[in-house]
Formats: structure tokens, sequence, C-alpha cells
């Protein structure tokens, strides 16, 4: 029984449901995808860095926006 009344029956998805969920996930991996490697390019401008150095600049700014 849930908190509120009455507990609801799961279900499973249907394989529209699913293809949907599937396809937004695709479509928000790629768009953060894109994002990380246009954040990556930003830096390595501003820095002069190497592609590289400016992903592990990358990599540590987000590990540490993820500890909080």
């Amino acid at each position: 029984m849930g908190l509120f009344g009455k507990k609801k029956e799961v279900r499973n998805l249907t394989k529209e449901e699913e293809a949907e969920i599937k396809e937004e996930m695709a479509r928000q991996m790629l768009s953060k995808n894109e994002n990380d490697i246009g954040m990556i390019k930003k830096i390595k401008d501003l820095t002069n860095m190497s592609t590289g150095q400016a992903k592990e600049l990358f990599l540590k700014f987000r590990d540490e926006l993820t500890e909080r």
C-alpha cells in the first residue's frame, strides 16, 4: 500500500513507449556528447592547450561539480 492510498499496479512498457524512451535517451546522450566537445573546444581555444590537456581539465571540472 502506498503512502497516500491504494498501490498502483506495475505494468510493462509497450513496444512503442520503449522505443520512444530509447530514442529520447539517445538524443540526450548525443546532445550531451556534443556539449562536452563544445566545452573542451572552448577550453582549448581560451588556453591554447592541446586537445588532451583541455579534455583533462574539462574532466577535472566535471568531477569537481559532481562531488557536490
